[in-house]
């Protein structure tokens, strides 16, 4: 069987054999780890992100083994419509996008907006049952006891709140020779992160998501929306990685982690 007869995962590999390269060579040229590559290799979606990331994979591992990229990507897209979506096309992989990750998009923001209405509501409502229900007792009973019972009650109220913000906001504990990477998107985005070496992290992130990854060697995270991720390193807010949609691999170590830091 001739490379322009094989399904497209099976050229990936013989491109790769031919060259005598194996996952571990390519994994370490393309950022993207060796599961993945040979996922893409046996077509086996099921341990690949879908869409625009997994495009942005084959696109990054056709060009590493000097193939057509383009072709080699709109044959997956051919073969496996459902798996790898449509594409918007443009020389820049960054540039990729799909009517599925605009509509979680879509979604999660008007998520966020009904949410923040229903907080708005309840807030009034709230606020203004509390104000009937002081004018009446202010009426029927002695108003210095009730005006005594009101302050302490919210004094209390305002110093739980307090307390939340400050655990949800409380620096990580970091050891010697540690770094620590806390994530936190603003709305969905697709994380991946190799740990030391081993895949640790593979999943769709959601807005309040917080994922903490530690390591002593180097991680390679990559990312599938980077504009909407949120990172700390070593509890020190790092730089944003990309621009909204763009799609980013990051390899973060002792040696270059305070690149990242805000200045």
């Amino acid at each position: 069987m001739t490379l322009d007869e094989m399904c497209p995962g099976s050229k990936l590999r013989t491109a790769r054999e031919e060259k005598g390269m194996t996952l571990a060579d390519v994994s370490s040229i393309t950022n993207i780890s060796a599961a993945s590559l040979k996922a893409l290799e046996e077509a086996d979606f099921e341990f690949l992100p879908r869409g625009i990331y997994t495009r942005a994979f084959i696109k990054n591992y056709s060009i590493t083994l000097g193939l057509k990229a383009d072709v080699i990507l709109d044959e997956f897209v051919e073969k496996y419509p459902d798996d790898v979506g449509q594409i918007i096309k443009d020389d820049n992989v960054n540039a990729f996008a799909t009517e599925e990750h605009e509509n979680r998009q879509l979604a999660a923001r008007t998520t966020m907006l009904v949410a923040g209405l229903v907080v708005l509501c309840l807030a009034v409502v709230a606020y203004l049952f509390f104000q009937g229900g002081l004018e009446t007792s202010e009426l029927i009973e002695n108003p210095a006891r009730e005006t005594t019972i009101a302050s302490p009650s919210s004094a209390a109220a305002v110093v739980r709140s307090e307390s939340r913000i400050a655990a949800a906001d409380r620096d990580v504990v970091v050891t010697n020779n540690e770094l620590v990477i806390e994530l936190a998107p603003q709305a969905d985005c697709w994380v991946s992160a190799v740990v030391d070496g081993v895949e640790s992290l593979s999943k769709l992130m959601k807005s309040g998501d917080r994922e903490i990854i530690r390591f002593t060697d180097r991680t390679i995270l990559n990312i599938g929306d980077a504009g909407v991720l949120s990172l700390k390193i070593n509890n020190r807010l790092a730089r944003p990685l990309g621009a909204n949609g763009e799609v980013v691999t990051a390899t973060i170590d002792h040696s270059n982690y305070q690149t990242y830091l805000l200045q």
